[in-house]
């Protein structure tokens, strides 16, 4: 059996109260965090107009919400489960079925030692 390649992201410590953050990896800027105690790592921009998502925050439902306009992630599928909110909210069914039905991209990560790590 070949031996899996782990990198170290981010301490689970660093998240902060936001419980996600952005980390520079070999598959570029990743959203990395912990959704219900569960580490995840997903491509960072949100599908609506490319926020920073590990800039954002998990929701008490465990989704990820970007910061700009709250739309929210489906953190195991990378699918938006929630369009934009604010002035996009009149939109956020049409947004959703668009743009947001590209979901983010998964990455597979694993808690080890009191960090969140990217494996395979």
């Amino acid at each position: 059996m070949a031996a899996t390649t782990a990198v170290r992201l981010v301490g689970v410590d660093e998240l902060g109260d936001s419980q996600v953050t952005v980390v520079d990896t070999d598959h570029g800027k990743l959203a990395v965090g912990l959704s219900d105690g569960t580490p995840f790592a997903v491509s960072n921009r949100c599908r609506h107009l490319l926020a920073s998502l590990g800039e954002g925050k998990v929701t008490e439902e465990g989704c990820l919400e970007c910061p700009w306009h709250a739309a929210r992630y489906d953190v195991r599928t990378g699918r938006m489960v929630r369009g934009p909110q604010g002035a996009f909210k009149p939109l956020a069914g049409v947004i959703k079925g668009t743009l947001g039905a590209k979901a983010l991209k998964t990455y597979p990560v694993e808690l080890r030692d009191g960090a969140v790590w990217l494996v395979g």
